[in-house]
């Protein structure tokens, strides 16, 4: 039998790790599979070829994407010239719903099936798009477990497959079990910085969380700090102005920050999700350009931003957008979980219920499997 190809568009860093976890389970259940992305390093080192790196596709905002036009002009073309060249026997879309889903359906009329794995969040914002989806995908693969059956109640071919990081961390568990602990020996507090994985996310909340340690260290002089800093990210100017022996600044160390932190102080994203499987205290902090924020506004259905909120459908995390997002409101609510023992431990006992509803390690093999039925 011909070895059967796959095309795979992954846009930004989340969905290069979820790729990553994919691609690998594709290649050891099929191995002749030949895999081609837009991904990242995580995609490539688990055996596909990539089209294009995440680090020149991963913006955000409507005024970022405006920004960027001429460049997704540019990566559309190429990708439709890939596709038209090598004819992939199926195409996989991770999440970047405003380029996948227009490449669904660009896809679906050259008559190549589509399976979306990671739905958008359709269901948060922009809720007109679940009849692209419902028009262009043979399948979509869930990894939240309230998005099938939304989904199906508008008609989209939709099964959940369980969250992939449940597996990334119980692996994580069992290669390190807390043994290699980075916290520094007389940091009390130790904090952990997430400013995002995008440069306007580091731009708009880095600032922003340095002057928040900054302030907290008067009241906890024992503190210690580390940023984390996602691949492709350049934080030397913030490096060079707070050049302090009690700030750690970390790169690709995500799960051991996480691991070691007493908290984390986080812009929202896939991050939040990791802390929660490891039970550690966080807040969520967002902020966004003007224009967007209000774009966001008008178009935002659900009332979080963090997947764990989402899950419980309450708040067990605080969450600072935009101009709620000051170092004042920031300062409070992180000597609230370092100081107030009852406070912190009802957000552990939140995130251990959260985790509960996640489902069954596995994901990645299941989405393989199904994804594979269409060869």
């Amino acid at each position: 039998m011909a070895s059967k190809h796959i095309f795979i568009s992954a846009g930004e860093l989340s969905g290069d790790i979820h790729g990553g976890n994919l691609v690998a389970a594709i290649r050891k259940k099929q191995p002749e599979t030949s895999i081609s992305a837009i991904g990242g390093d995580n995609m490539s080192s688990a055996g596909a070829t990539l089209l294009y790196h995440i680090r020149e596709t991963s913006f955000m905002g409507f005024a970022e994407v405006v920004r960027h036009l001429p460049f997704i002009y540019k990566l559309w073309k190429k990708t439709l010239r890939h596709i038209d060249r090598t004819k992939p026997d199926l195409v996989v879309l991770i999440d970047y719903p405003g380029f996948n889903l227009r490449l669904a359906k660009a896809i679906t009329k050259r008559n190549i099936p589509v399976v979306y794995y990671i739905s958008p969040q359709v269901w948060a914002w922009h809720q007109s798009r679940v009849k692209k989806i419902k028009k262009y995908t043979r399948l979509v693969l869930c990894i939240l477990p309230f998005e099938e059956n939304w989904l199906k109640s508008r008609g989209v071919n939709a099964r959940f497959v369980g969250h992939p990081l449940i597996d990334q961390v119980a692996k994580i568990r069992e290669i390190n079990p807390g043994s290699e602990s980075i916290k520094p020996e007389n940091a009390t507090p130790f904090i952990g910085l997430f400013p995002g994985s995008r440069r306007q996310e580091v731009q708009r909340h880095l600032p922003v969380m340095l002057k928040v340690v900054h302030r907290l260290k008067e009241s906890y002089p024992d503190l210690h700090v580390a940023v984390s800093i996602a691949p492709d990210i350049d934080i030397s100017a913030y490096e060079k102005e707070n050049s302090r022996a009690w700030i750690h600044w970390l790169r690709d160390q995500n799960h051991r920050i996480i691991q070691s932190a007493g908290l984390l102080i986080m812009s929202s994203g896939t991050a939040t999700l990791e802390a929660t499987l490891f039970q550690t205290p966080l807040l969520v902090i967002y902020r966004l350009s003007n224009v967007s924020y209000l774009m966001g506004r008008l178009l935002v259905k659900v009332p979080f931003i963090s997947v764990a909120n989402l899950i419980a459908n309450k708040k067990g995390i605080t969450e600072l957008i935009q101009h709620d997002a000051t170092v004042e409101n920031i300062v409070n609510e992180a000597k609230a979980l370092l100081s107030n023992s009852e406070y912190r431990e009802q957000m552990v006992q939140f995130l251990s219920m959260v985790t509960g509803k996640l489902g069954e390690s596995g994901a990645s093999d299941r989405a393989a499997e199904m994804i594979l039925k269409f060869l």
